[in-house]
């Protein structure tokens, strides 16, 4: 069982996550009525999702940094998904 301060990481990460998940939904809605076969729109749809999971790596590290409880950078070894209310459009 988790304790508090893990359950609040737990908690940010999964807000995060749906954040990202939602920039996700945004980019793939503004690239794919364009057609899958224009490359100009597939640099634009790459690079909302870099800057998507950019800033989800920035969440994760804060909120590890806030909790205290895992090493800075940690988001470089998270492995998968929290479990939430979200769904990965590209999984």
């Amino acid at each position: 069982m988790a304790t508090a301060v893990e359950q609040a990481f737990i908690a940010a990460v999964t807000k995060a996550n749906g954040v990202r998940q939602a920039a996700y939904a945004t980019a793939f809605a503004t690239y794919a009525p364009s057609g899958f076969g224009v490359f100009a729109n597939l640099t634009a749809y790459q690079t909302a999702i870099q800057a998507a999971d950019a800033a989800w790596l920035v969440s994760v590290n804060s909120a590890a940094s806030t909790a205290a409880i895992i090493s800075p950078n940690v988001a470089d070894r998270v492995q998968g998904q929290f479990g939430g209310l979200t769904a990965s459009i590209l999984t």
